[in-house]
């Protein structure tokens, strides 16, 4: 097995979970299926992948959250798990949140960085750790 490392970018993953270009889809599959180490992928790159998938391609947040956390599992990935386990739920639950959103909120909890500081008064009508700045 050859030794590949290094990270993905979006592009990469969705060729890889929508097989919509069949040489990429194939070129991708490879790469992950030659590597005996895991592969990087950036918070960014999930954040990203999620937006396009709902903006370009329509998925539901239901379809979104299973095609992602499918990805998750794959041992070749290394992402971070902590924080997308923990902001998708909320993106389902929470239809007028974007995912940056929930994000933002999971960060802020999961590194004990809470309220959540925001002049949205959306985020802080639904999450419980947002607050209003005071103007």
């Amino acid at each position: 097995m050859a030794h590949f490392k290094g990270s993905l970018d979006t592009n990469v993953v969705l060729r890889l979970l929508l097989n919509d270009i069949p040489d990429q889809h194939i070129a991708a599959k490879k790469l992950l299926d030659q590597t005996d180490t895991r592969l990087d992928v950036a918070d960014t790159v999930i954040i990203e992948l999620i937006f396009a998938l709902n903006r370009y391609y329509g998925l539901s947040r239901l379809q979104i959250a299973e095609a992602v956390e499918g990805f998750m599992k794959l041992k070749e990935i290394n992402c971070n798990r902590s924080l997308f386990e923990k902001a998708i739920p909320i993106y389902i639950d929470h239809p007028g949140l974007s995912f940056e959103d929930c994000c933002l909120s999971t960060y802020a909890e999961l590194n004990e960085a809470e309220p959540l500081w925001t002049f949205d008064k959306k985020l802080a009508n639904q999450v419980s750790n947002a607050q209003i700045v005071s103007t």
